[in-house]
Formats: C-alpha cells, sequence, structure tokens
C-alpha cells in the first residue's frame, strides 16, 4: 500500500534520530551488476555488511500521485482520508492503559451522599 510522501519523510527522520540507516531512491532491477538497486545503492552489497545480524526492515512505497490529504488539527499527523487521526488515538489508548483502577464502582449519587456524611460529621463538632 503506497504510504504519502509526507508520512514517508517523518517515517524517516525518526529512524534517523534513533540511529537507523535510511535509503531512499527509486528500486530497479536488474541493476548493472544484476541485482537489485535502490538509487545509487547496490542491495545485494549493501545488505551483505548485515548478514546475519537480526534487523528490522520498513519499506514505505510512497504514492506516485499525491492525493488529497488531512492533517490532524491535534498532533499535525498527515493521512489520507478524514476522520480520526490514528497517532491520537493510539496515545489515547495508550494513557487510558497505563490508568489504574481502583476497582469501586460507584455511581454519582453514591458520591455526593459521602459529601453530605462527611458535612453532616463536621457539623456536630464544636464551633461548626
Amino acid at each position: 500500500m503506497p504510504v504519502l510522501r509526507e508520512n514517508a519523510q517523518e517515517l524517516a527522520a525518526i529512524a534517523g534520530e534513533v540511529g537507523a540507516e535510511i535509503l531512499a531512491g527509486h528500486l530497479r532491477y536488474p541493476s548493472p551488476t544484476g541485482g537489485w538497486q535502490l538509487g545509487d545503492i547496490d542491495l545485494e552489497e549493501y545488505l551483505a555488511r548485515h548478514r546475519d545480524r537480526r534487523l528490522v526492515l520498513i519499506i514505505a512505497p510512497v504514492s506516485g500521485e499525491e492525493p488529497m490529504t488531512f492533517r490532524c488539527a491535534i498532533c499535525g499527523f498527515v493521512m489520507d482520508r478524514a476522520g480520526e487521526c490514528p497517532r491520537c488515538r493510539r496515545e489515547v489508548d495508550e494513557e487510558a492503559r497505563g490508568m489504574v483502577d481502583t476497582g469501586e464502582d460507584r455511581d454519582v449519587l453514591d458520591q455526593v451522599a459521602d459529601l453530605f456524611d462527611d458535612e453532616n460529621d463536621n457539623s456536630s463538632l464544636p464551633g461548626t
């Protein structure tokens, strides 16, 4: 699935910030050496440097035509359709998972009753 150009650039920027290597360019086959080439990089030669290592490979094909885009008003994430922002949704979900449940299932009326009970307890004290 093609990725919006702005999102691919953001993904590359984030990867670079954490120390990842970023390759970008047109993917071609065969290269002059007969293998795969990305921009000016011979991928067979490049990947040989990482032989026997665990890698995470993210491939983000950039869409050729620039469709209409929508920007989240909260975080600025660029989306290809209007609607709920997946980045903001993920943050809300993560925050909700971090909240601690007190185990109390009390409704508003119970809480108001507690307030009145506290008020009545204080009115029995001298000087109130």
